[in-house]
């Protein structure tokens, strides 16, 4: 089988659409988001991130167009977000597809889910979309967090946060910096890139 079809490409970003909506994101109207190379994409914004939302018919199409998709995000960011606007350091890359990712391509899939060059990517495929709540999962790193998790566990959301990211192999150190970043109010993938870059200097 090489899809799931519990989900179109437009049924996915149908429910992305909503869940960011529920949370907080507003669409980025038509002509302000400018030209992007696919049509399957949509652009959402909160006070402090620009998120967009790319769906792709098979992995393969995914594989092969998600750095135009990447290239898109980063031009509007920059066109309309200033280096003082939180939003400029704050951009996601969500790459949708109901497709099953080939076993030999799973390195890449890892590679671009560990992949914080220009913006931040988030990726999931018809391996792991079964119904609505795997869109929320998903994007889980986009949403507000969750008080209920960490009273009910007798743990704080923030300790909890590292062990749920890590089941969709982000690293906990990387969460951790994050973490240090929010609490310190200072741009997130900023400090994420300056922890990368003295990990491969050092």
């Amino acid at each position: 089988m090489n899809s799931n079809p519990t989900f179109t490409t437009t049924s996915l970003l149908a429910a992305v659409g909503a869940v960011l909506e529920r949370n907080g994101y507003e669409p980025v109207a038509p002509e302000r988001a400018g030209a992007w190379p696919l049509p399957t994409a949509r652009v959402y914004e909160d006070p402090y991130s620009v998120v967009a939302a790319v769906a792709f018919e098979t992995w393969a199409e995914l594989s092969g167009s998600w750095l135009e998709a990447q290239a898109a995000l980063v031009e509007l960011i920059s066109t309309y977000f200033t280096g003082d606007d939180a939003k400029a350091w704050e951009g996601y890359l969500v790459l949708l597809t109901p497709s099953i990712v080939p076993r030999q391509a799973h390195g890449e899939l890892v590679d671009i889910r560990s992949d914080t060059a220009h913006v931040r990517k988030l990726v999931a495929t018809g391996d792991e979309l079964h119904g609505v709540g795997d869109i929320e999962r998903a994007l889980l790193p986009l949403l507000p967090l969750s008080i209920e998790a960490g009273v009910t566990s007798g743990r704080t959301t923030l300790e909890l946060l590292p062990d749920l990211l890590s089941r969709r192999q982000i690293a906990e150190q990387w969460t951790e910096v994050v973490i240090d970043a929010f609490v310190e109010q200072q741009p997130m993938v900023e400090a994420l890139h300056t922890h990368l870059n003295q990990d491969q200097t050092s």
